[in-house]
């Protein structure tokens, strides 16, 4: 760094305006250093169980509990056995999150800081024959044959050579650009767009980023959970470049690239959300890595926040068909567990 720093001083003596020059080579040398500095410092735990494999998951989780008998199971059923995999909590440690990971022979890395691209950071940074990076958030509700999915996509368009993607992810139904793509393969299309007057995409400002009732139609959609995935699975091989921001809650991408960006963009304060995702994906048009939307695998985003209260009332209704476990025992317990959960946040 030092060395390209002289070169560009050297340069701009050239110039001119070598004084204004010089001062802005130092300022971006600095920022440069700043955010590299609050990317990868704080205090955090590291509860090691790798394996050293090249291929790591990282699980954000920590704050929807009420999820976790259903999304966090899944991925336990389905992660396949030669992956790292690592629990990550920001701001916070979970004996319930830390038990599950040395249940299943996992790792659990926790920050005192919460931010949320630091423990992502961090996580990686400790995995270092991690090449390749699968995300989860702990909202996000997988099938049968999604990691391999998800990496065979990667690949073939790497093979392919029209992109260099910058990450991969599913469709997600309850997601303001591939609702579209799930609508259309289902032949549901015409029909959101009558029952809602709208069929857009966008990051936001949209019904399936906003209006509950149209999260809890999506997923009325997206049921049986495991049928539908396989219906998008039994599709000819198909994908698209995002054009706009993306949701990064079900990703893949490689370390090259998360090391040639510098690693996810962390903010100077605690409990702010988005900037990993806002920032990755500004990366990935600075870099002409594009962001591609594997069309025929599946995953089930739970809600956006403005949709959660709607969602959180729905879920009781909708759980049996997302628990693989199924056992009327099980679906008693959730569902009573769901039913606090609503009435106290709804008395709030």
């Amino acid at each position: 760094m030092l060395v390209a720093l002289v070169k560009r001083i050297q340069k701009a003596l050239q110039k001119r305006d070598w004084p204004l020059r010089i001062i802005s080579s130092i300022a971006h040398d600095l920022k440069e250093k700043r955010i590299k500095w609050l990317n990868f410092s704080g205090s955090y735990t590291f509860i090691d169980r790798s394996k050293g494999s090249q291929r790591l998951l990282i699980i954000l989780a920590g704050y929807k509990s009420f999820l976790w008998p259903l999304t966090l199971e899944r991925i336990a059923k389905f992660v396949p056995s030669d992956l790292d995999v690592c629990i990550l909590s920001s701001g916070l440690y979970s004996a319930p999150l830390a038990e599950l990971a040395e249940r299943e022979g996992w790792s659990y890395l926790y920050t005192k800081a919460n931010k949320v691209s630091l423990v992502q950071n961090l996580a990686i940074a400790v995995h270092k024959e991690a090449k390749w990076i699968y995300k989860l958030d702990e909202d996000i509700f997988i099938s049968e044959g999604f990691f391999e999915g998800l990496l065979e996509g990667y690949l073939r368009i790497k093979e392919e050579g029209l992109y260099n993607p910058g990450f991969c992810a599913p469709v997600l139904n309850v997601n303001g650009y591939s609702y579209i793509n799930f609508l259309k393969t289902i032949n549901a299309d015409e029909e959101y767009r009558n029952k809602f007057g709208e069929l857009k995409r966008a990051v936001n400002g949209i019904k399936a980023h906003s209006d509950g009732e149209a999260a809890k139609w999506l997923w009325q959609k997206s049921l049986p959970f495991d049928e539908v995935a396989k219906r998008l699975r039994s599709q000819p091989f198909n994908y698209s470049a995002a054009p706009h921001q993306f949701s990064i809650g079900a990703i893949l991408f490689e370390r090259e690239f998360w090391e040639e960006v510098g690693g996810l963009r962390t903010s100077l304060h605690e409990g702010v959300l988005g900037i990993d995702e806002e920032n990755l994906c500004q990366d990935c048009m600075k870099f002409s890595r594009p962001i591609i939307v594997i069309h025929n695998l599946f995953a089930g985003h739970f809600s956006f926040g403005p949709q959660e209260p709607a969602m959180r009332q729905y879920l009781p209704e909708i759980y049996p068909q997302l628990s693989l476990k199924g056992s009327e025992t099980e679906e008693k317990e959730v569902q009573n567990q769901v039913g606090v959960f609503v009435h106290s946040s709804t008395s709030l």
